[in-house]
C-alpha cells in the first residue's frame, strides 16, 4: 500500500521530506562547496525519486542568492478603490493627495506610481501643466520662442523645459528648428555657433586665433595632438623650418587639409599677421614650449593651430577678446550678411566699430567678392552664397536621387 502524500515542492509530491527539511539540507550542503551540494541533492533524490534534478539545482541557487527586492505583485483594484480615486481627482489637487494617501494606507504594498498609472488608465488626468497648458500638443508661441532664444546657450535644455513647462526633447527640437544649438557655454563663445552667427567659417576663426586677433580661454596645446603631430613628423623624416599660409610643402602630411568654401583662409603677403603683436604673452609662451617640443619655430606652430592640427585645451573665445576684436577689427566681419538681431547684439553688447581694421579688410575684398553672388540649387531648392555652391551640387542628396548631372 502506497504511503500518503504529505506535502509538495513546486508541484512534485514529497513522501519522505518536508519542504523545510529539503531547504535545510541544501543550505548545509552549499556550505561545503559544489561537492556538498552534489551530495545533498543525491541524498534528496534517493528518498524523493519524484523530484527532478534541475528543480533542486534551481532551488539551491535561490537559497544561495536570494533576490534583493520583493517579487512584483499585480495590484488588484476594487470598485471602491476606483471610486475613491475618482472622487479625489474631482476634488482638485488637495483631493488627489488625500486619495493617494488613503489608498496607500489601505494597500501598504502599493506605490504611488501604481496609483498614477491607474488614474491615467481611467482618463482622470488632463495632461496639462501647472499653468493649464497642454504639455505635448501646445504649439510654440512667439513669446515662448523669445524666452527660448534668450535662455539658449546659458541654461541647459531641461532647465529651459521646466521654465516653459515642456520636455527636454521638445526644447532641443525647437532649438534645432530655429537653427540654434542646445549646448551651454557658461563662459565665452564656441567657434562653430559664433562662426554661423557671423556668417564666417570655422577655419577663419581658427586662423584669427592663431594670429592673435582673438584670444581663447585656455591656449595650451593638448598633449594628445602634440604627441600625434610629433609622431607624424618623425615618420615623415622632415621637419619644416617655416611654413607660409599661402604656400604649403608638397610632401608634408598636412597638405591635404581643405579649407571651408567661400571663406578666406590666407593672409596676403609674407609678412607677419596684423594682429600678431596683440597676442597675449601667455599664449605665446605656451606655443613657444610646443615649438621646442616639436623642434620647429613658433610660426610653424601657429600654422598648425590655424589648420586645426594642434588642438587647444579650451578653444572657446573669451567675451572680452571678442569685444576688443569688434572694436579694433570690426571691418573683418561682413556687416551686410548679418541679420538685424545679430547687428543689434554686436553694436550694443560687443561695441562693434564697422570701420575698424579697414586696411586688413581691403586686402580681403577680392576674396569676399564671390560671396555677393547667391545661387539656387534646382534639385533641392536651397540658396547657397558664394563658391560653396559648386561643392553643394556635388553632394546634394536630391540631385543624386534623380541622377542629374551635377554641372547641368
Amino acid at each position: 500500500m502506497a504511503e500518503p502524500v504529505t506535502s509538495t515542492l513546486d508541484g512534485f509530491p514529497l513522501r519522505f521530506f518536508f519542504p523545510e527539511q529539503i531547504d535545510q539540507l541544501l543550505r548545509h550542503g552549499a556550505r561545503n562547496g559544489r561537492a556538498g551540494s552534489h551530495a545533498a541533492i543525491e541524498r534528496i533524490l534517493k528518498h524523493e525519486p519524484a523530484l527532478k534534478r534541475p528543480t533542486l539545482w534551481l532551488r539551491n541557487r535561490q537559497l544561495k542568492d536570494p533576490p534583493s527586492h520583493d517579487p512584483y505583485q499585480h495590484s488588484v483594484w476594487s470598485p471602491e478603490d476606483d471610486q475613491t480615486l475618482r472622487q479625489g481627482y474631482e476634488a482638485g489637487c488637495q483631493g488627489k493627495r488625500d486619495a493617494v494617501r488613503e489608498l496607500l494606507t489601505r494597500h501598504p504594498t502599493w506605490r504611488r506610481n501604481v496609483i498614477w498609472r491607474r488614474a491615467a488608465k481611467l482618463r482622470l488626468t488632463t495632461g496639462k501643466g501647472r499653468k493649464g497648458g497642454k504639455r505635448s500638443c501646445r504649439p510654440w508661441s512667439e513669446k515662448d520662442d523669445r524666452i527660448l532664444l534668450r535662455l539658449a546657450g546659458y541654461k541647459f535644455a531641461n532647465a529651459i523645459g521646466r521654465r516653459l513647462h515642456r520636455t527636454e526633447r521638445a526644447v532641443i527640437w525647437r532649438l534645432a528648428m530655429l537653427g540654434k544649438s542646445s549646448g551651454v557655454h557658461l563662459e565665452g563663445f564656441a567657434r562653430r555657433p559664433l562662426a554661423e552667427e557671423l556668417h564666417l567659417g570655422t577655419r577663419t576663426l581658427q586662423r584669427w586665433i592663431a594670429e592673435g586677433l582673438l584670444e581663447v580661454r585656455d591656449p595650451r596645446v593638448t598633449k594628445r595632438s602634440l604627441r600625434d603631430l610629433r609622431k607624424t613628423l618623425q615618420n615623415s623624416g622632415a621637419l619644416p623650418a617655416r611654413l607660409d599660409y599661402r604656400e604649403e610643402p608638397a610632401p608634408h602630411p598636412l597638405s591635404s587639409a581643405s579649407d571651408t568654401p567661400g571663406v578666406e583662409t590666407t593672409v596676403s603677403g609674407n609678412k607677419a599677421p596684423v594682429g600678431a603683436g596683440s597676442r597675449s604673452s601667455r599664449a605665446k609662451q605656451f606655443w613657444e614650449d610646443a615649438a621646442r617640443t616639436l623642434g620647429v619655430n613658433v610660426e610653424t606652430v601657429e600654422v598648425y593651430i590655424a589648420r586645426g592640427t594642434l588642438k587647444l585645451q579650451d578653444p572657446r573665445i573669451a567675451e572680452e577678446s571678442l569685444k576688443r576684436f569688434c572694436r579694433s577689427y570690426g571691418s573683418l566681419i561682413n556687416y551686410t550678411f548679418l541679420n538685424q538681431e545679430t547687428r543689434t547684439w554686436l553694436r550694443k553688447s560687443m561695441d562693434l566699430i564697422p570701420s575698424g581694421g579697414e586696411p586688413l579688410a581691403q586686402q580681403m575684398a577680392c576674396r569676399r567678392r564671390h560671396a555677393q553672388i547667391v545661387r539656387r540649387c534646382d534639385a533641392c531648392g536651397g540658396t547657397i552664397r558664394g563658391n560653396a555652391y559648386f561643392r553643394h551640387i556635388k553632394r546634394c542628396i536630391a540631385r543624386r536621387s534623380v541622377g542629374a548631372n551635377p554641372w547641368r
